[in-house]
């Protein structure tokens, strides 16, 4: 019964890991489809051009004859059976005929050429005195005229060996009006349109199997060496939905449930894990752009506020400042001006009524101002250690939003703020390679990755 068990859940294994090489395949493939599309159309176009340039038409003449025995002998079986067996002589001697040299000098004197410029053949019908001579070239009237000339030398050369014959035509083909096979490059066309699909899927399979990406929770501990936090699912306004209704935060009523549920989820387990090592000042940062810290670090701020807890959120990535727009605000000073001391802290640190947020949450946000160029050298000034020290005196918790670990030096320098950090992954974007250096450059800042939350939006 054991064993039994055991060879069911290597089959469901098999099955789960097939299940995702497809999964894993079709995704890969919504990336490179063009680049498969654009080899099946090489391909076919390549080997059209090359079938057009290297096509040459053939023409064959052809004529039928029956192989009688000139031997004086009347009508009977035994002479049938010789005439037959003559034929299939007269048929495998042909190619030593042709080879000797005689029956090409012979033909060549009455064309007035030099031998011959196509090539010649002979069949016999099986069990028959049927004997069959073709000639193909590249000019139908002088396959035509070659065929006459062996027709009326040929007996005279194989004589010597299968005896007086004479040949009497039953058929001719005449000068061929139509060369042998027509022209058709759509047939190359699609050997190579299917040669290049090949190639594209083959090198699609290729890539999905080496392609070492977050694709799924397991694969955050598996690369990344954290455990996962939490997922954020996947989320569609609808296309009637306004500008403002497209906002993607938890204050907005049109957000989805899942995408709430997801939210509080990964609240809970930063806040448990903090609260396990007295932690207050959470960084949230991923390795490459776009994979979407900017909305979990949003969220995850609002989320915070509404368990009760103070909690500030800090747009820190000054090269690209983000919350502005998540919170549905607009464009206005932040914290680069506030560090450049051309604003005062009141002037941009804002309540949940400044931001429009109708819930009575303990929220505030000091969101970016205009992008700057050097972040870091603003994020490791005294002026910004002074606001985090400030922040962190009169708050519960506070989120700060970084720049991009993998790609730039400021989460480094705004690391020595943070005691603890989240690393956000969107699904099947950046490298697991690259994961693992915005990892480690955290590392080096000594502070704690207290986990991955894997992005699907």
């Amino acid at each position: 019964m054991s064993e039994q068990r055991i060879e069911n859940k290597a089959e469901e294994a098999e099955r789960i890991d097939l299940i995702r090489f497809l999964g894993d395949f079709f995704r890969v493939f919504r990336r490179t489809w063009i680049w498969v599309l654009i080899l099946t159309v090489a391909g076919g176009a390549f080997f059209y051009f090359r079938d057009y340039r290297s096509w040459s038409p053939v023409y064959t003449a052809s004529a039928t004859f029956t192989v009688r025995l000139n031997n004086g002998v009347g009508t009977s079986g035994t002479n049938t059976y010789y005439e037959n067996t003559t034929a299939e002589q007269m048929a495998k001697t042909f190619p030593y005929i042709l080879t000797s040299g005689v029956l090409q000098r012979k033909v060549a004197a009455q064309m007035g050429t030099g031998g011959f410029s196509g090539s010649v053949r002979a069949t016999v019908e099986e069990n028959t005195n049927l004997f069959t001579l073709s000639v193909t070239d590249s000019d139908p009237q002088r396959a035509y005229d070659t065929l006459n000339a062996v027709i009326t030398y040929y007996p005279e050369v194989a004589e010597a060996i299968v005896g007086r014959t004479s040949l009497d035509m039953l058929d001719e083909s005449g000068v061929p009006g139509a060369p042998d096979y027509p022209r058709d490059s759509m047939r190359p066309a699609r050997k190579g349109a299917a040669a290049g699909l090949a190639l594209g899927l083959v090198w699609t399979v290729v890539r999905a199997v080496n392609r070492k990406t977050v694709r799924r929770r397991g694969d955050i501990p598996r690369y990344m060496h954290v455990r996962c936090l939490g997922e954020i699912p996947r989320v569609h306004f609808k296309k009637r939905s306004r500008g403002n209704e497209k906002v993607l935060n938890i204050t907005n009523k049109k957000t989805d449930e899942n995408f709430l549920e997801s939210i509080r989820m990964l609240r809970n387990k930063v806040e448990y894990s903090a609260q396990k090592h007295h932690h207050k000042v959470v960084l949230v940062t991923s390795a490459l752009a776009g994979e979407g810290k900017s909305t979990v670090a949003v969220n995850l701020a609002i989320s915070l506020a509404q368990s009760g807890k103070k909690t500030a959120l800090v747009d820190c990535d000054l090269r690209h400042p983000s919350c502005r727009k998540i919170l549905g605000q607009e464009q206005g000073m932040g914290l680069r001006e506030l560090l450049e001391k051309k604003t005062e802290i009141k002037e941009v640190f804002l309540n949940r009524k400044d931001l429009n947020i109708e819930e009575d949450i303990p929220f505030f946000a000091i969101l970016g101002g205009k992008p700057v160029n050097d972040g870091s050298r603003l994020l490791g000034s005294r002026e910004m250690e002074s606001l985090i020290r400030a922040l962190k005196n009169s708050v519960d918790y506070m989120i700060l939003d970084s720049a991009p670990a993998g790609l730039l030096t400021d989460a480094g320098v705004l690391a020595q703020y943070a005691d603890t950090a989240v690393c956000v992954v969107r699904r099947d974007y950046a490298r697991a390679d690259t994961i693992m250096e915005g990892i480690e450059a955290l590392a080096e800042a000594h502070v704690r990755v207290s986990g991955g939350v894997l992005n699907q939006i």
